[in-house]
Protein backbone atom coordinates (compact mmCIF):
# COMPACT_ATOMS: atom_id res chain seq x y z
CA UNK A 1 0.00 0.00 0.00
CA UNK A 2 1.53 3.49 -1.36
CA UNK A 3 2.09 6.38 1.99
CA UNK A 4 -0.82 8.33 0.11
CA UNK A 5 -3.37 5.11 0.67
CA UNK A 6 -2.33 5.02 4.53
CA UNK A 7 -2.65 8.76 5.14
CA UNK A 8 -6.22 8.49 3.84
CA UNK A 9 -7.02 5.66 5.91
CA UNK A 10 -6.07 7.67 8.94
CA UNK A 11 -7.87 10.64 7.73
CA UNK A 12 -11.00 8.50 7.51
CA UNK A 13 -10.62 7.13 11.08
CA UNK A 14 -9.98 10.37 12.33
CA UNK A 15 -12.98 12.59 10.78
CA UNK A 16 -15.29 9.35 11.98
CA UNK A 17 -14.43 10.29 15.47
CA UNK A 18 -11.51 8.04 16.14
CA UNK A 19 -9.19 9.27 18.75
CA UNK A 20 -6.29 7.43 17.42
CA UNK A 21 -6.01 5.44 14.43
CA UNK A 22 -2.51 3.19 13.76
CA UNK A 23 -2.21 0.49 10.75
CA UNK A 24 -0.19 -2.42 11.16
CA UNK A 25 0.80 -3.97 7.65
CA UNK A 26 2.78 -7.69 7.73
CA UNK A 27 4.23 -9.62 5.62
CA UNK A 28 5.94 -12.51 6.90
CA UNK A 29 7.60 -16.11 6.03
CA UNK A 30 8.26 -18.89 7.81
CA UNK A 31 9.00 -22.84 7.05
CA UNK A 32 9.82 -26.02 9.33
CA UNK A 33 12.00 -28.42 8.39
CA UNK A 34 11.15 -31.69 10.06
CA UNK A 35 13.71 -34.95 10.11
CA UNK A 36 12.36 -38.13 11.61
CA UNK A 37 12.99 -41.56 11.02
CA UNK A 38 16.38 -40.73 9.31
CA UNK A 39 15.33 -38.85 6.82
CA UNK A 40 13.99 -35.54 6.04
CA UNK A 41 9.91 -36.04 6.77
CA UNK A 42 8.64 -32.63 5.97
CA UNK A 43 9.25 -29.10 4.89
CA UNK A 44 5.81 -27.06 5.93
CA UNK A 45 5.85 -23.44 4.73
CA UNK A 46 3.80 -20.46 5.78
CA UNK A 47 3.19 -16.98 4.01
CA UNK A 48 1.19 -14.39 6.19
CA UNK A 49 0.11 -11.27 4.91
CA UNK A 50 -2.36 -8.82 5.95
CA UNK A 51 -3.11 -5.38 7.96
CA UNK A 52 -4.37 -4.82 11.15
CA UNK A 53 -6.18 -1.40 12.42
CA UNK A 54 -6.27 -0.31 15.76
CA UNK A 55 -9.28 2.27 16.57
CA UNK A 56 -8.88 4.48 20.44
CA UNK A 57 -11.95 6.39 21.36
CA UNK A 58 -12.65 7.18 24.72
CA UNK A 59 -10.10 4.80 26.05
CA UNK A 60 -11.58 2.22 24.42
CA UNK A 61 -10.25 0.17 22.28
CA UNK A 62 -11.22 -1.27 18.79
CA UNK A 63 -9.75 -3.87 16.44
CA UNK A 64 -10.17 -5.89 13.30
CA UNK A 65 -7.63 -7.58 10.95
CA UNK A 66 -8.04 -8.94 7.01
CA UNK A 67 -6.05 -10.53 4.68
CA UNK A 68 -7.74 -8.30 2.26
CA UNK A 69 -4.95 -5.00 1.37
CA UNK A 70 -6.86 -3.30 -1.03
CA UNK A 71 -7.85 0.03 -0.21
CA UNK A 72 -11.33 0.03 -0.13
CA UNK A 73 -11.63 -3.46 2.47
CA UNK A 74 -9.60 -1.94 4.57
CA UNK A 75 -11.68 1.80 4.45
CA UNK A 76 -14.52 -0.20 5.25
CA UNK A 77 -13.18 -2.35 7.93
CA UNK A 78 -12.29 1.18 9.38
CA UNK A 79 -16.27 2.77 8.71
CA UNK A 80 -17.40 -0.49 10.38
CA UNK A 81 -15.06 -0.15 13.46
CA UNK A 82 -16.09 3.44 14.06
CA UNK A 83 -19.81 2.94 12.47
CA UNK A 84 -20.89 3.96 16.50
CA UNK A 85 -18.87 6.90 17.16
CA UNK A 86 -20.38 10.65 17.20
CA UNK A 87 -18.48 13.40 16.79
CA UNK A 88 -18.42 17.08 16.84
CA UNK A 89 -14.87 16.95 16.01
CA UNK A 90 -13.75 19.81 12.85
CA UNK A 91 -13.31 17.33 9.96
CA UNK A 92 -10.17 17.44 8.97
CA UNK A 93 -9.33 18.15 5.29
CA UNK A 94 -5.73 16.40 4.91
CA UNK A 95 -3.12 14.16 7.18
CA UNK A 96 0.51 13.51 6.38
CA UNK A 97 2.71 10.76 7.54
CA UNK A 98 6.08 12.21 8.73
CA UNK A 99 9.05 10.69 5.96
CA UNK A 100 9.30 7.02 6.57
CA UNK A 101 12.22 5.26 9.36
CA UNK A 102 13.28 2.44 8.00
CA UNK A 103 14.96 0.00 11.17
CA UNK A 104 16.22 -3.15 9.34
CA UNK A 105 17.89 -6.36 11.03
CA UNK A 106 20.75 -7.76 8.92
CA UNK A 107 22.00 -11.36 8.77
CA UNK A 108 25.15 -12.58 7.87
CA UNK A 109 23.27 -15.28 6.36
CA UNK A 110 19.92 -15.35 5.14
CA UNK A 111 17.61 -18.66 5.44
CA UNK A 112 17.97 -18.78 2.30
CA UNK A 113 21.55 -18.52 1.75
CA UNK A 114 22.06 -22.71 2.92
CA UNK A 115 20.22 -24.77 0.77
CA UNK A 116 17.81 -27.26 1.44
CA UNK A 117 20.68 -29.90 1.01
CA UNK A 118 22.76 -28.37 2.75
CA UNK A 119 19.94 -28.05 5.48
CA UNK A 120 19.15 -31.98 5.34
CA UNK A 121 22.87 -32.40 5.59
CA UNK A 122 23.56 -31.22 8.79
CA UNK A 123 20.07 -32.99 10.02
CA UNK A 124 21.26 -36.04 8.67
CA UNK A 125 24.93 -35.74 10.31
CA UNK A 126 23.59 -35.68 13.31
CA UNK A 127 20.88 -38.03 13.56
CA UNK A 128 24.34 -40.54 12.98
CA UNK A 129 26.17 -39.12 15.36
CA UNK A 130 22.30 -39.30 17.98
CA UNK A 131 22.01 -42.94 16.88
CA UNK A 132 25.41 -44.22 17.16
CA UNK A 133 25.63 -43.22 20.65
CA UNK A 134 23.49 -45.89 21.91
CA UNK A 135 21.13 -48.67 21.32
CA UNK A 136 19.16 -47.49 23.74
CA UNK A 137 18.53 -44.59 21.45
CA UNK A 138 15.11 -45.64 19.62
CA UNK A 139 13.87 -42.55 17.89
CA UNK A 140 15.59 -39.31 16.67
CA UNK A 141 13.32 -36.28 16.02
CA UNK A 142 15.25 -32.73 14.35
CA UNK A 143 14.45 -29.72 12.65
CA UNK A 144 15.29 -26.25 12.01
CA UNK A 145 12.38 -23.68 11.99
CA UNK A 146 12.85 -20.25 9.96
CA UNK A 147 10.64 -16.87 10.25
CA UNK A 148 11.24 -13.83 8.58
CA UNK A 149 8.52 -10.64 8.84
CA UNK A 150 8.64 -7.47 7.44
CA UNK A 151 6.26 -5.22 9.11
CA UNK A 152 5.36 -1.21 7.99
CA UNK A 153 3.45 0.75 11.41
CA UNK A 154 1.53 3.96 10.56
CA UNK A 155 -0.48 5.90 12.78
CA UNK A 156 -2.32 9.27 13.93
CA UNK A 157 0.60 10.81 15.73
CA UNK A 158 2.20 10.69 12.41
CA UNK A 159 4.20 8.01 12.75
CA UNK A 160 5.36 6.05 9.45
CA UNK A 161 8.30 3.36 10.39
CA UNK A 162 9.11 -0.10 8.16
CA UNK A 163 11.31 -3.06 10.71
CA UNK A 164 11.72 -6.61 10.65
CA UNK A 165 12.21 -9.85 12.66
CA UNK A 166 14.18 -12.92 11.57
CA UNK A 167 14.63 -15.84 13.69
CA UNK A 168 15.88 -18.88 13.53
CA UNK A 169 15.38 -22.12 15.82
CA UNK A 170 17.13 -25.58 15.66
CA UNK A 171 15.48 -28.25 17.92
CA UNK A 172 16.07 -32.09 18.85
CA UNK A 173 13.94 -34.51 20.62
CA UNK A 174 15.60 -37.74 21.60
CA UNK A 175 13.52 -40.65 22.71
CA UNK A 176 15.38 -44.07 24.61
CA UNK A 177 13.91 -47.21 25.78
CA UNK A 178 15.11 -49.84 28.25
CA UNK A 179 13.08 -52.40 29.75
CA UNK A 180 10.30 -51.22 28.39
CA UNK A 181 10.59 -47.80 30.67
CA UNK A 182 10.59 -45.29 27.88
CA UNK A 183 12.06 -41.42 28.52
CA UNK A 184 13.10 -38.85 25.92
CA UNK A 185 14.66 -35.29 26.44
CA UNK A 186 14.61 -32.08 24.47
CA UNK A 187 17.28 -29.81 23.36
CA UNK A 188 17.35 -26.79 21.01
CA UNK A 189 18.92 -23.47 20.03
CA UNK A 190 17.16 -20.22 19.56
CA UNK A 191 18.35 -16.74 17.94
CA UNK A 192 17.40 -13.70 16.34
CA UNK A 193 20.15 -14.64 13.74
CA UNK A 194 19.80 -16.46 10.49
CA UNK A 195 22.21 -19.68 10.09
CA UNK A 196 25.60 -17.99 11.13
CA UNK A 197 24.23 -19.14 14.36
CA UNK A 198 26.08 -22.53 13.04
CA UNK A 199 29.30 -20.75 13.02
CA UNK A 200 28.95 -20.31 17.37
CA UNK A 201 27.25 -23.36 18.44
CA UNK A 202 28.50 -26.46 18.91
CA UNK A 203 25.61 -28.78 17.85
CA UNK A 204 27.58 -31.72 18.64
CA UNK A 205 27.67 -31.28 21.77
CA UNK A 206 24.31 -30.37 21.77
CA UNK A 207 22.53 -33.24 21.01
CA UNK A 208 25.55 -35.56 22.58
CA UNK A 209 24.44 -34.15 26.20
CA UNK A 210 20.55 -34.53 25.33
CA UNK A 211 21.56 -38.16 24.66
CA UNK A 212 23.25 -38.75 27.84
CA UNK A 213 20.61 -36.29 29.76
CA UNK A 214 17.74 -38.91 27.87
CA UNK A 215 19.77 -41.95 29.04
CA UNK A 216 19.79 -41.02 32.88
CA UNK A 217 16.46 -40.63 33.41
CA UNK A 218 15.90 -44.23 32.04
CA UNK A 219 17.34 -44.92 35.71
CA UNK A 220 14.96 -42.33 37.63
CA UNK A 221 13.05 -43.34 40.46
CA UNK A 222 10.43 -41.74 42.43
CA UNK A 223 10.77 -39.59 45.44
CA UNK A 224 8.34 -38.75 48.41
CA UNK A 225 7.42 -34.71 48.40
CA UNK A 226 7.28 -32.14 50.71
CA UNK A 227 9.18 -28.64 51.70
CA UNK A 228 12.14 -28.40 50.93
CA UNK A 229 15.57 -26.45 49.68
CA UNK A 230 15.65 -27.03 45.50
CA UNK A 231 18.21 -25.88 43.21
CA UNK A 232 17.14 -24.44 39.73
CA UNK A 233 19.71 -25.62 36.80
CA UNK A 234 21.00 -22.12 34.19
CA UNK A 235 19.03 -21.45 31.16
CA UNK A 236 15.27 -22.53 30.76
CA UNK A 237 15.34 -22.73 34.64
CA UNK A 238 14.19 -19.57 34.24
CA UNK A 239 10.74 -20.40 32.86
CA UNK A 240 9.11 -20.48 36.51
CA UNK A 241 10.06 -16.52 36.74
CA UNK A 242 8.97 -15.69 33.61
CA UNK A 243 5.45 -17.57 34.06
CA UNK A 244 4.92 -16.62 38.07
CA UNK A 245 6.61 -13.10 38.13
CA UNK A 246 7.10 -11.69 34.44
CA UNK A 247 3.29 -12.17 33.96
CA UNK A 248 2.46 -10.41 36.64
CA UNK A 249 4.96 -7.44 35.95
CA UNK A 250 3.17 -7.11 32.43
CA UNK A 251 0.25 -4.14 32.11
CA UNK A 252 -2.00 -6.50 30.56
CA UNK A 253 -2.17 -8.18 34.13
CA UNK A 254 -1.45 -4.77 36.15
CA UNK A 255 -4.13 -2.26 34.62
CA UNK A 256 -7.00 -4.59 35.14
CA UNK A 257 -5.71 -5.51 38.76
CA UNK A 258 -5.45 -9.06 38.32
CA UNK A 259 -1.59 -9.14 39.06
CA UNK A 260 -0.42 -10.48 42.91
CA UNK A 261 2.33 -7.09 42.23
CA UNK A 262 -0.77 -4.60 40.93
CA UNK A 263 0.13 -2.65 44.17
CA UNK A 264 3.86 -3.02 45.08
CA UNK A 265 5.58 -0.71 43.22
CA UNK A 266 8.21 0.63 45.08
CA UNK A 267 8.02 -2.09 47.27
CA UNK A 268 10.83 -4.63 48.46
CA UNK A 269 9.33 -8.27 47.08
CA UNK A 270 12.49 -10.06 47.15
CA UNK A 271 15.76 -11.12 48.00
CA UNK A 272 18.30 -9.06 47.57
CA UNK A 273 19.73 -11.60 45.54
CA UNK A 274 17.41 -10.44 42.79
CA UNK A 275 17.81 -7.96 40.14
CA UNK A 276 15.41 -9.31 37.26
CA UNK A 277 15.77 -7.71 33.72
CA UNK A 278 13.70 -7.22 31.05
CA UNK A 279 15.89 -6.23 27.35
CA UNK A 280 14.57 -6.30 24.20
CA UNK A 281 17.60 -4.56 22.69
CA UNK A 282 20.12 -7.59 23.04
CA UNK A 283 21.89 -8.01 19.94
CA UNK A 284 20.73 -11.10 17.96
CA UNK A 285 18.08 -12.30 20.69
CA UNK A 286 15.44 -14.85 19.83
CA UNK A 287 12.94 -11.80 21.74
CA UNK A 288 14.78 -9.21 20.85
CA UNK A 289 13.30 -6.60 18.44
CA UNK A 290 14.55 -3.23 16.71
CA UNK A 291 11.13 -1.73 17.49
CA UNK A 292 8.20 -2.81 19.31
CA UNK A 293 4.98 -3.49 17.61
CA UNK A 294 3.44 0.12 18.33
CA UNK A 295 7.04 1.49 16.56
CA UNK A 296 8.97 2.30 19.59
CA UNK A 297 12.38 1.60 20.03
CA UNK A 298 12.80 -1.24 22.52
CA UNK A 299 14.32 -0.92 25.85
CA UNK A 300 16.36 -2.49 28.82
CA UNK A 301 14.24 -2.46 31.68
CA UNK A 302 14.77 -3.28 34.83
CA UNK A 303 11.99 -4.28 36.81
CA UNK A 304 13.69 -5.61 40.29
CA UNK A 305 16.41 -4.18 41.25
CA UNK A 306 18.15 -5.94 44.43
CA UNK A 307 14.84 -6.93 45.59
CA UNK A 308 12.83 -4.24 45.28
CA UNK A 309 10.03 -3.57 42.46
CA UNK A 310 11.18 -0.90 39.81
CA UNK A 311 9.30 -1.13 36.60
CA UNK A 312 6.45 -2.96 35.34
CA UNK A 313 6.32 -3.91 31.74
CA UNK A 314 4.19 -1.07 30.08
CA UNK A 315 2.70 0.09 26.69
CA UNK A 316 1.39 2.95 25.35
CA UNK A 317 -2.24 2.39 25.94
CA UNK A 318 -1.86 0.79 29.42
CA UNK A 319 0.63 3.98 30.02
CA UNK A 320 -2.25 6.32 29.98
CA UNK A 321 -3.94 4.47 32.58
CA UNK A 322 -1.60 3.78 34.75
CA UNK A 323 0.10 7.51 34.58
CA UNK A 324 3.30 5.84 33.33
CA UNK A 325 5.61 5.70 30.62
CA UNK A 326 5.43 3.50 27.72
CA UNK A 327 8.72 1.64 27.95
CA UNK A 328 8.93 -0.53 24.27
CA UNK A 329 7.53 -3.79 25.06
CA UNK A 330 4.01 -3.91 22.62
CA UNK A 331 4.06 -6.96 21.21
CA UNK A 332 2.04 -9.26 18.80
CA UNK A 333 2.27 -12.44 17.21
CA UNK A 334 0.81 -11.27 14.06
CA UNK A 335 -1.24 -8.55 12.19
CA UNK A 336 -4.68 -10.91 13.91
CA UNK A 337 -3.72 -9.61 17.35
CA UNK A 338 -4.33 -6.46 18.61
CA UNK A 339 -0.36 -5.50 20.41
CA UNK A 340 0.09 -5.30 24.25
CA UNK A 341 2.45 -5.26 26.85
CA UNK A 342 4.41 -8.33 26.55
CA UNK A 343 8.21 -9.54 27.73
CA UNK A 344 10.62 -10.13 25.63
CA UNK A 345 14.59 -11.26 26.82
CA UNK A 346 13.61 -11.91 30.58
CA UNK A 347 16.63 -12.61 32.89
CA UNK A 348 18.16 -12.77 36.14
CA UNK A 349 21.63 -11.15 36.61
CA UNK A 350 24.12 -13.38 37.81
CA UNK A 351 25.75 -13.42 41.55
CA UNK A 352 28.78 -14.60 43.00
CA UNK A 353 27.90 -17.57 44.67
CA UNK A 354 28.76 -21.22 43.78
CA UNK A 355 26.76 -24.59 42.33
CA UNK A 356 29.19 -26.04 45.01
CA UNK A 357 28.35 -24.25 47.58
CA UNK A 358 25.11 -24.28 46.71
CA UNK A 359 24.71 -28.43 47.06
CA UNK A 360 26.67 -28.79 49.86
CA UNK A 361 24.30 -27.00 52.11
CA UNK A 362 21.40 -29.04 51.35
CA UNK A 363 21.13 -31.75 53.67
CA UNK A 364 18.11 -33.38 51.47
CA UNK A 365 16.47 -31.53 48.38
CA UNK A 366 15.93 -31.36 44.41
CA UNK A 367 18.46 -30.24 41.69
CA UNK A 368 16.16 -29.54 39.13
CA UNK A 369 18.41 -29.54 35.91
CA UNK A 370 15.47 -28.96 32.96
CA UNK A 371 12.02 -27.68 33.76
CA UNK A 372 8.98 -28.37 31.99
CA UNK A 373 5.62 -26.09 31.25
CA UNK A 374 3.44 -25.40 34.24
CA UNK A 375 0.35 -22.72 35.19
CA UNK A 376 0.32 -19.74 37.41
CA UNK A 377 -2.78 -17.86 38.27
CA UNK A 378 -1.46 -14.25 38.13
CA UNK A 379 -3.95 -12.38 40.79
CA UNK A 380 -2.87 -15.15 43.58
CA UNK A 381 0.98 -15.86 42.03
CA UNK A 382 0.20 -19.64 42.76
CA UNK A 383 1.86 -22.07 40.45
CA UNK A 384 2.43 -25.43 39.54
CA UNK A 385 5.35 -26.69 37.30
CA UNK A 386 6.20 -29.81 36.18
CA UNK A 387 9.99 -31.09 36.67
CA UNK A 388 11.61 -32.03 33.10
CA UNK A 389 15.34 -33.61 34.74
CA UNK A 390 16.20 -33.88 38.03
CA UNK A 391 18.63 -35.20 40.61
CA UNK A 392 18.07 -35.95 44.34
CA UNK A 393 20.61 -34.14 46.77
CA UNK A 394 21.91 -35.74 50.10
CA UNK A 395 23.87 -34.99 52.16
CA UNK A 396 25.72 -32.47 49.67
CA UNK A 397 25.94 -34.33 47.24
CA UNK A 398 23.97 -35.09 43.99
CA UNK A 399 23.07 -38.82 44.15
CA UNK A 400 20.34 -40.24 42.08
CA UNK A 401 18.23 -39.06 39.24
CA UNK A 402 14.42 -39.07 40.24
CA UNK A 403 11.19 -38.30 38.29
CA UNK A 404 7.63 -36.87 38.26
CA UNK A 405 8.10 -34.24 40.38
CA UNK A 406 6.79 -30.88 40.73
CA UNK A 407 7.67 -27.40 41.96
CA UNK A 408 4.27 -25.75 43.79
CA UNK A 409 4.60 -22.32 45.81
CA UNK A 410 4.00 -18.99 44.96
CA UNK A 411 5.24 -15.90 43.39
CA UNK A 412 6.32 -14.04 46.10
CA UNK A 413 6.79 -16.96 47.89
CA UNK A 414 9.57 -17.84 45.50
CA UNK A 415 11.10 -14.38 45.31
CA UNK A 416 11.66 -13.93 49.08
CA UNK A 417 13.54 -17.37 49.12
CA UNK A 418 16.48 -16.87 46.84
CA UNK A 419 18.95 -17.61 48.67
CA UNK A 420 22.22 -18.34 46.39
CA UNK A 421 22.78 -17.10 42.90
CA UNK A 422 25.46 -18.12 40.67
CA UNK A 423 27.47 -16.89 37.76
CA UNK A 424 26.41 -19.09 35.11
CA UNK A 425 23.73 -17.23 33.67
CA UNK A 426 22.48 -18.56 30.48
CA UNK A 427 19.89 -17.24 28.09
CA UNK A 428 17.26 -20.24 26.29
CA UNK A 429 14.87 -19.28 24.05
CA UNK A 430 11.21 -20.76 23.96
CA UNK A 431 7.01 -19.15 22.88
CA UNK A 432 5.06 -17.15 25.46
CA UNK A 433 1.11 -17.08 25.01
CA UNK A 434 -0.98 -14.40 26.01
CA UNK A 435 -3.66 -12.16 25.12
CA UNK A 436 -1.07 -10.78 21.75
CA UNK A 437 -0.77 -14.10 20.57
CA UNK A 438 2.14 -16.44 20.70
CA UNK A 439 5.59 -15.16 20.47
CA UNK A 440 9.40 -15.91 20.59
CA UNK A 441 10.88 -14.85 23.98
CA UNK A 442 13.74 -15.95 26.05
CA UNK A 443 14.34 -16.62 29.47
CA UNK A 444 17.26 -16.92 31.35
CA UNK A 445 19.29 -17.05 34.42
CA UNK A 446 22.09 -18.65 36.60
CA UNK A 447 21.98 -21.60 38.65
CA UNK A 448 19.66 -20.69 42.04
CA UNK A 449 19.28 -21.92 45.48
CA UNK A 450 15.75 -21.41 46.33
CA UNK A 451 15.86 -21.78 50.01
CA UNK A 452 12.57 -23.86 50.86
CA UNK A 453 9.18 -24.99 48.34
CA UNK A 454 6.94 -27.60 48.11
CA UNK A 455 8.06 -30.05 45.97
CA UNK A 456 5.54 -32.64 44.63
CA UNK A 457 6.48 -36.36 44.80
CA UNK A 458 5.03 -39.91 42.99
CA UNK A 459 6.15 -42.06 45.73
Amino acid sequence: MKKEEYEELIKIGINNGADFVEIYDENSYSKNYIFNDSKLDSINSNNIKGIGIRIIMNSNVYYSSTNNKKFENVKNLIDKLTSSFSTNKEQIKSFKLDNMIEKKQKVKMSHDSISVEEKKKILSNLDKIIRNYSELIQQVTLGFIENDKSFIIANSNGKYIKSNKIITRFLTNIYVEKNENKENEFADYATGTGYEFLENVDLNKKVLDCCKSAIKKLDAVNIKGGEMPVIIAKGFGAVIFHEACGHGLEATSVTPKISVFKDDLGKKIATDKVTLIDDGTIENGWGSNIIDDEGNNTKKNILIERGILKKFLVDEINAKKLSQKANGCCRRQNYTYAPTSRMSNTYLLPGKDTIEDMIKSIEYGVYCERMSGGSVNPATGEFNFAVETASLIEKGKVTKKIKGITLIGTSKEVLKNVEMISDDLELAGGYCGSESGMIPVTIGQPTIKISKILVGGME
